[in-house]
């Protein structure tokens, strides 16, 4: 029986060290079989560093054989890793909140999605007219750069994604971002482009629809402002005018237009369809050369006269103000350069009653006759009904 014991403990035991080494063996096996196509180029690389490093250490023959037959080369790593990229870039795009398919611009008549250049297959940029969108401002350096080699900024546009684009995901960079509309009279490599402009997302061509300036309205009327280069009119007439430029207007510009004649009451941001652009109401007793404002501003965009010679429209139809015998309740406002207490005058040469300043504008009662008598008037350049509650 004892016999029969130690027997059946010696059994056992080769069983035991058997089926280790058949478990080392299936995990070495496992160690050196090639990754499958459905793994990450990440994990291509390592398991392929790791055959490398195999080859390069002294092991068994057996070891060294079983590697060689599993052997994969620096360039047909590179090869597989980037097909593996391809192959999962639409699920991990479809996947990831954090990825950017495209962003969709209106341009011109239709709509177009615009991707980042560096998955463009285009990579030169046609002559012609062509937007560029990027994720920060075109600056005074930028775009001095640009027109050295015959590339000229006409217009440029700022905004959030609400206002100027849409786009599938989410990435803080993208959330606001500038478009400009450029013009160039040769192709230009869009690399080019990029070396000389910090954060850009793409060029593309623009809609042959897209406006050739900006579309001013005053007055109930729209007025096209194209760049001075594009302008015939190259004097100012004399009398109340806009400038727009690229940039802000600071105190030595002001005193540089000074000298020639040009008096600048106020400058405040474009809001027309959110442009990047500063325009400032200015005076003049005399015409002015466009060329001497030119070279005394930077990033003149062009000048054109201020429309107060329109009659402005007044709206009879609406209930929000008191009617006692035939009068009504207004509110009027006049050009910038007319002081408050010439502007109040106005008002009663038109025959308006109770007239009274109220910070920036005038309050008073009136019939048709003194209302028709205030919109013919060109320092007046607001009549509006009074609205208890809106904001003056």
């Amino acid at each position: 029986m004892r016999n029969v014991k130690l027997a059946i403990s010696l059994f056992c035991i080769a069983f035991y060290f058997a089926s280790c080494g058949d478990d080392s063996a299936s995990s070495s096996n496992f160690l050196t079989e090639p990754e499958s196509n459905g793994s990450m180029s990440s994990e291509v690389v390592k398991s392929s560093s790791s055959f490398t490093a195999g080859e390069n250490e002294g092991t068994s023959s057996s070891s060294i054989e079983g590697i060689s037959s599993l052997e994969i080369s620096s360039s047909s790593v590179l090869s597989s890793s980037s097909e593996l990229l391809s192959s999962s870039a639409p699920d991990a795009k479809s996947s990831s909140s954090f990825t950017v398919s495209g962003i969709v611009i209106k341009n011109g008549d239709k709509k177009e999605t615009v991707q980042r250049f560096d998955a463009d297959p285009k990579m030169t940029q046609s002559a012609g007219r062509f937007w560029l969108l990027m994720s920060g401002s075109l600056d005074k350096t930028e775009t001095e750069a640009l027109e050295k080699i015959g590339i000229h900024r006409l217009r440029c546009y700022s905004g959030s994604i609400h206002y100027l684009f849409e786009y599938s995901g989410y990435r803080s960079e993208y959330s606001y971002m500038d478009l400009c509309l450029m013009k160039t009279d040769k192709d230009v490599e869009k690399m080019t482009i990029m070396s000389l402009v910090d954060e850009v997302y793409n060029t593309y061509d623009a809609d042959e629809s897209v406006a050739d300036g900006i579309v001013y309205s005053s007055r109930g009327k729209e007025t096209l402002v194209k760049r001075i280069d594009d302008d015939s009119l190259m004097t100012q007439v004399a009398g109340r005018f806009w400038i727009i430029k690229d940039y802000p207007m600071d105190k030595a510009e002001r005193d540089l237009l000074k000298e020639i004649g040009v008096e600048i009451v106020e400058c405040s941001a474009l809001y027309t369809d959110n442009l990047d652009m500063n325009i400032c109401f200015a005076t003049s007793k005399k015409d002015i050369e466009k060329t001497a404002i030119d070279s005394r501003i930077d990033g003149l965009y062009n000048t054109f006269s201020v429309n107060d010679t329109t009659k402005l429209e007044f709206d009879y139809t609406g209930a929000h103000w008191v009617v006692e015998d035939v009068s009504l309740e207004i509110v009027v406002g006049c050009w910038d350069d007319i002081p408050m207490d010439a502007c109040k005058e106005i008002v009663k040469t038109c025959k308006g009653e109770d007239v009274a300043l109220d910070r920036s504008v005038i309050l008073s009662t009136a019939t048709r006759e003194t209302i028709d008598c205030l919109l013919s008037n060109k320092d007046v350049n607001r009549v509006e009904p009074l609205r208890y509650g809106a904001p003056l």
